[in-house]
């Protein structure tokens, strides 16, 4: 199973058209592709990807089962998500769906309840957040069906409640529960890139981000 988790299975302006719409796009698009380039430039120039140089990180999911958040053989997002964020990660989470029949990419929430009234009602938070899963993966089992590249492909769905924010502070992230944040890690568990803030405009550059590390090390 996946690190050990279980399986359930930029404004509204508008462009006058022809070549300033051609030329806006194209400037966009060259903005993402340096943006990923630097990300993985800065990654192989200090090393970071020598073998054995990132240490696990292990948490508990919502039904009690240890995960690797960076476990080795899978590109995984971990997004944060709490009362404050949770449309935003959910819309995040949106972006990376069509990536989510690959069999070595997995996408895990990480419900930040550290400092809230949830945090003293683990009980009752982790039985709502099994419920969630299992919607979830019903909705997962439905784009597995139709993945004919992928047979026997189970879909992954993965959140982990964190209640002391241990986890949140073995991840580097901020103590900022109104922010969306994000981590990126490639197939030796090792970080890509880490957002302590991810805005909607980055939406298409965590995107690319995940897209450039599936190829890479494919």
């Amino acid at each position: 199973m996946r690190g050990q988790c279980q399986v359930l299975r930029p404004n509204g302006r508008s462009f006058g058209g022809g070549r300033r719409t051609r030329d806006w796009l194209a400037s966009r698009t060259g903005w993402l592709l340096t943006l990923v380039w630097l990300f993985a430039a800065s990654e192989w120039a200090t090393g970071a990807n020598s073998p054995g140089a990132a240490g696990a990180i292990a948490a508990r999911d919502a039904f009690g089962r240890e995960v690797v958040l960076n476990a080795p053989g899978y590109v995984t997002v971990v997004l944060s998500s709490t009362e404050k964020t949770q449309q935003a990660t959910r819309r995040a989470a949106g972006t990376l769906d069509h990536f989510q029949t690959t069999p070595d990419f997995r996408l895990i929430v990480l419900v930040d309840l550290h400092g809230s009234v949830a945090a003293w009602m683990p009980g009752y938070v982790s039985h709502r957040m099994q419920a969630d899963l299992r919607r979830e993966a019903a909705r997962m089992q439905m784009l597995s069906a139709k993945d004919t590249n992928h047979p026997g492909w189970h879909p992954f769905v993965c959140a982990i409640p964190d209640f002391n924010g241990r986890t949140v502070r073995s991840l580097g992230w901020r103590a900022d529960r109104g922010r969306l944040r994000a981590t990126v890690y490639d197939r030796r568990g090792l970080e890509l890139v880490k957002w302590n803030n991810l805005e909607p405009k980055e939406y298409s550059v965590i995107e690319l981000v995940v897209a450039h590390a599936l190829r890479r090390e494919g």
